[in-house]
């Protein structure tokens, strides 16, 4: 009986898989019949159009995907935290290789990296700018939390878009705050005269890896 049982529940088993098949065909096959519906009310022009946003989705998605591997090569970070930070630095309209600068020089990309002053993981996030942070982002603040990739990986970036947007986007601002505060780069730019007050050696450095960056990932990401 048993024996009768084990083929009675193969061959259900079966029947399921073909049906299910049967049936992504026939979405399929009507998805197709709509597309080449659609296609034949279209002019030239529009179908041209069309097309050309085809390939440009295409062309970015590739083009994403490649940078992801880019960076998990990179970073030794798993894919879903590099596809992470690919996505909330488009949603919050900043360069992703300025992040990657940030976190190099911070943490050498070591999620368990732990400063002399209390600095925590990827993004060396101090708990007291972490707390305030993370309570604006309606998260519940722990600091041990901040050795998580993903929650520091939060944090870190929406404290540099929050730098960015308020020094204008001017890059070596947002960065000397980022590193000394933003009392600390009050001060650093008062201790210095000229257009470059705000270039400091840690802004310097971020921005020297995020070329770096830029130029290796454009030589994987640039699609043919």
């Amino acid at each position: 009986m048993r024996g009768d049982e084990m083929k009675f529940e193969k061959y259900m088993s079966i029947l399921l898989i073909m049906c299910m098949l049967s049936y992504f065909m026939m979405i399929n096959l009507s998805m197709t019949a709509a597309a080449e519906d659609i296609s034949a009310h279209l002019t030239d022009g529009e179908v041209i159009r069309r097309d050309a946003l085809i390939y440009d989705l295409r062309d970015l998605f590739i083009r994403e995907k490649n940078l992801a591997e880019y960076m998990e090569k990179l970073t030794n970070l798993d894919g879903d935290d590099c596809r992470f930070i690919i996505n909330e630095c488009k949603k919050k309209k900043i360069d992703p290789f300025i992040v990657l600068g940030v976190i190099k020089r911070e943490s050498n990309f070591d999620p368990k990296a732990e400063g002399a002053a209390g600095e925590r993981g990827l993004g060396q996030l101090m708990g007291n700018t972490a707390k305030v942070v993370a309570e604006n982002l309606g998260y519940v603040y722990d600091a041990d939390k901040l050795f998580d990739s993903r929650y520091n990986l939060k944090i870190t970036i929406t404290q540099i878009a929050y730098l960015m947007n308020l020094y204008g986007n001017d890059v070596h601002k947002a960065l000397t705050a980022y590193n000394r505060g933003q009392q600390g780069l009050e001060e650093h730019m008062a201790s210095k005269a000229g257009n470059d007050a705000a270039v400091s050696d840690y802004s310097a450095k971020v921005v020297q890896f995020a070329q770096q960056y830029r130029e290796d990932a454009y030589k994987v990401t640039n699609v043919n």
